[in-house]
């Protein structure tokens, strides 16, 4: 795939297409009307300054990846305890909800008789199988989901946004009540909009949180247009439901379509981003060297798989602790990425001695952020907990490596 924009699209959309982003734009929508249309291009505008910060350090040196540009800041132990807590619990946890979720859309929109967790199990074999083709197949799989959800959303917004039922006036009116959870939640949609997957395509990925503000901004107002905020805010499935009123059992399906492939998309981009990461953490002397060498393509996706069977086997999928594990996740993310950010324009202010105001501002925006979405969540305390769980582990886990690490390699590193 030489395409730069196509290479774009297949990276950097995976998340933005799946199920939890459909429900986070859902309700956020319900909770905050058409104000959620500008904070969503704040949101935009954040991440691609972000985006634009790294991708200036990365330029600069081609063995520059984010996990060596945390690691100048904060160290090697703290760079890859975070890029180890913030990548692999996501994936897993990510997988699992998707999957699951997959399943019981599958099951209700296309064919009632078809187990849910059976496809949800199918699903994830196929998608575990996918993972061990060349990168050159692989991305044109991950390229036709992203297609199929964007195309199928995007189908939905324009005909929604040019049928509404409901006056504009109406859709002029300011919400009573602002919550910070729901003026922060935007932020989450945008978590890979700015990642730079594999170093030898930096610099391309500006375009993707654009393109995300202009379909999302679409399919909020057609949301809106058709669905009363009171129940976009309060559905578990806001997507749905607006796709029904938009464009009927039709809707529905494509619906369907949308959840399925953007499921598929999120998590072989999350599969991929953390292949990358593990590939970073052993050129950097942080992991098994074998990692290094393309390793994690044959060992990643089966634990993966393991460890995402048995999340749904034990019935983690159908418990309400699921989605506060997922947040608490994402927020590690968001944790990550501000970081990152932070320290690449530390590095850009030494070498240079100028740094934009906005891309000063932008990483402690975002984690101005992050903190609004964990004090304000319901289940902050156990959110606080998981993030503190997650962070220990994923320490121990680096230290216990630096330990056993021969000492040769303890000295390439202090170089």
């Amino acid at each position: 795939m030489k395409s730069p924009i196509l290479l774009s699209l297949a990276l950097g959309c995976g998340w933005l297409f799946s199920p939890e982003v459909l429900v986070i734009t859902g309700n956020s929508a319900g909770n905050l009307g058409l104000l959620a249309i500008p904070l969503l291009a704040l949101a935009a505008f954040l991440f691609s300054t972000c985006g634009k910060a790294i991708n200036s350090v990365q330029l600069g040196s081609k063995e520059s990846s984010e996990l060596q540009i945390l690691r100048q800041s904060i160290g090697a132990i703290p760079a890859a305890s975070l890029t180890l807590a913030a990548c692999f619990p996501l994936l897993i946890l990510a997988a699992t909800a998707l999957l699951v979720t997959s399943g019981y859309t599958f099951n209700e929109v296309f064919l009632y008789w078809f187990p849910n967790f059976g496809f949800a199990f199918l699903l994830l074999g196929l998608l575990t199988l996918v993972q061990f083709l060349p990168m050159k197949q692989l991305l044109r799989v991950q390229l036709f989901c992203v297609s199929l959800a964007g195309g199928g959303i995007l189908i939905l917004a324009v005909y929604g946004s040019g049928t509404s039922v409901i006056p504009l006036s109406a859709l002029l009116h300011m919400p009573q009540q602002l919550s910070g959870a729901a003026l922060s939640s935007a932020l989450l949609l945008f978590l890979f909009a700015g990642s730079n997957l594999f170093h030898g395509q930096q610099g391309r990925f500006s375009l993707i949180p654009r393109l995300a503000f202009i379909v999302f901004s679409l399919w909020m107002f057609a949301s809106l247009s058709h669905v009363n905020p009171e129940r976009l805010a309060s559905s578990t499935i806001p997507y749905m439901t607006a796709s029904r009123r938009i464009l009927g059992d039709t809707g529905r399906q494509i619906m369907g379509v949308v959840v399925v492939s953007g499921s598929c998309a999120a998590v072989i981009g999350l599969t991929l981003l953390c292949r990358e990461k593990l590939t970073d953490l052993a050129q950097a002397h942080m992991a098994p060297a074998f990692l290094a060498k393309g390793g994690g393509r044959w060992i990643l996706p089966p634990l993966v798989a393991i460890a995402t069977g048995i999340c749904m086997a034990t019935g983690l999928a159908g418990d309400e602790i699921l989605e506060t594990l997922l947040r608490s996740a994402l927020l590690l993310w968001l944790l990550y990425y501000s970081a990152v950010t932070l320290a690449a324009t530390l590095v850009l202010k030494k070498e240079q001695q100028t740094v934009s105001l906005p891309a000063r501002v932008a990483p402690l925006l975002l984690f101005t952020g992050l903190l609004a979405v964990l004090f304000t969540n319901p289940q902050r305390s156990e959110m606080f907990v998981i993030l503190i769980c997650l962070l220990v582990t994923s320490s121990a886990l680096a230290a216990l490596w630096f330990f056993i690490n021969p000492k040769e390699r303890l000295k390439k590193e202090t170089l």
